[in-house]
């Protein structure tokens, strides 16, 4: 099974699910209560935003969100103008959000392997169809727009 043909969501979904069944078996709270579940609430709701902000740009150029789908056309405006990576940055986000909502460290600090997934494995592999598909002009999309923010 080649790594790169999973979709980057299932790991995601399962950190949060192995953090929360955590939080029931071993409880541990790192922030005061009810703020934990209003900052988690916020930071889950920009995450919402951002997540949303890429699947638009995504339909409004009609291209698919499947990252083993090829790709035609690069889309440099909208929220990628900020980022090269809006949906990846709102999976992290979304993950952290949800550890501060559950008031789990655990879940909290699951952004970190999510991270080195997304910036070492899952965007390289992306980046290097990009390139190879489309040329010089995403290579020029790179040196104008940063991976994360």
């Amino acid at each position: 099974m080649n790594f790169f043909r999973i979709p980057p969501v299932p790991p995601a979904i399962f950190t949060v699910v192995a953090g929360v069944i955590h939080q029931v078996v071993w409880p541990f709270e790192p922030l005061k209560e009810p703020w934990s579940f209003i900052s988690g609430g916020i930071i889950v709701a920009i995450a919402i935003v951002m997540f949303g902000a890429a699947l638009a740009d995504f339909r409004l150029h009609n291209e698919s969100f499947d990252i083993r789908k090829p790709t035609r056309n690069l889309i440099t405006d909208g929220i990628y103008a900020s980022s090269r990576n809006p949906a990846y940055l709102a999976m992290i986000i979304a993950i952290f959000g949800i550890g501060c909502a559950a008031n789990s460290l655990l879940i909290m600090l699951a952004t970190l392997p999510s991270f080195v997934v997304f910036n070492w494995y899952t965007i390289p592999w992306e980046e290097g169809r990009l390139r190879r598909s489309l040329g010089g002009e995403y290579t020029r999309y790179t040196e104008r727009v940063r991976r994360w923010l």
